[in-house]
């Protein structure tokens, strides 16, 4: 029974969706810039980076584009 439960638990946390987990399409408020920027900065120091919340731009800018 524990079993089940188990896999069952698993197969909703691996669905994705509008959880954040699986981005199914383009998402213009994160900061890709800063991403980059700070992967550069830990690959330099020999260092790994896991993004659990990617940065956003500020409003203005996320409706501006730049």
């Amino acid at each position: 029974m524990a079993v089940l439960l188990c896999l069952g638990l698993s197969a909703c946390a691996g669905s994705g969706g509008r959880n954040g987990i699986a981005r199914t399409s383009y998402d213009g408020d994160i900061d890709y810039g800063k991403v980059i920027a700070v992967n550069q900065w830990a690959l330099r120091r020999h260092a790994t980076v896991m993004w659990v919340n990617y940065p956003t731009r500020p409003e203005r800018l996320a409706r501006n584009d730049g």
